[in-house]
């Protein structure tokens, strides 16, 4: 008790908020190694390097491959969280062509869109599109976010249209799809952390909230803004803008 008031009494500004970044960003560092060591152990085990193995035992290393990457990204959400809270996110700012960095995140989205019975369409509404000065990292994070949100929730049959376009001194993305859509009651909290909607978790139990609250903060970071229109049972149309010059 005594160690606590000396900390207390001691003139340190102490804040829970300070405690709960100090706790995450700890918590996330110390699971890291040991999630990328599971990944590392299971890649070299279906890669059949330390010999062969059996139908069943490949499936269930592969259902813990699968469960070890929902576990790595869960903690890189943390980070992030916790990076934007802290005001720690930086930009790497570079020259880019939007329109490929795009068509290479819907191409490795390919196999999954396919399995999931959905079609996409990807149009240039106003071209030719100039140069865009950002992070591609970042626009890459985002995009990945909202285009396997739109596969996820969107019924075999589905369609998911993403379209670029230029708009004043800014470029436009977005990302519409016909999928389960946002209750018109709880739209005001999308952009909250850890917020899901009560059809998605009857959807899809797994998930952390946290996608699109990551989103917004690094399309704000970037200098851009998002907003949505959505409708429950007819689908939801994420749009983001990107200034040319940053």
């Amino acid at each position: 008790m005594a160690k606590v008031k000396n900390i207390l009494g001691s003139g340190e500004k102490v804040s829970l908020q300070n405690i709960e970044y100090d706790f995450v960003t700890l918590a996330s560092h110390q699971l890291r190694t040991p999630l990328s060591a599971v990944k590392w152990f299971c890649e070299i085990l279906l890669g059949k390097r330390a010999g062969k193995l059996t139908k069943k035992q490949e499936d269930y290393l592969r259902e813990i491959y699968r469960s070890n990457e929902r576990a790595i990204g869960l903690v890189n959400d943390l980070l992030d969280v916790s990076r934007i809270q802290e005001g720690k996110i930086h930009l790497e700012i570079r020259p880019l062509q939007v329109q490929k960095i795009i068509e290479e995140i819907i191409d490795s989205h390919g196999t999954l869109i396919k399995s999931a019975g959905i079609n996409i369409d990807f149009e240039i509404v106003s071209g030719p599109l100039p140069m865009v000065e950002t992070d591609p990292d970042k626009l890459k994070r985002v995009m990945v976010n909202l285009l396997t949100n739109a596969i996820k929730y969107t019924p075999p049959g589905g369609k998911i249209r993403v379209a670029l376009e230029t708009k004043g001194a800014n470029i436009l993305i977005s990302v519409a799809d016909t999928g389960v859509g946002i209750p018109k009651n709880e739209q005001d909290r999308v952009f909250q952390r850890f917020f899901r909607s009560r059809n998605v978790i009857k959807l899809s139990p797994d998930g952390t909230g946290l996608g699109l609250f990551i989103a917004k903060s690094l399309v704000q970071t970037m200098g851009g803004k998002i907003s949505f229109i959505s409708e429950e049972g007819k689908g939801t149309t994420f749009v983001f803008s990107l200034p040319i010059k940053n």
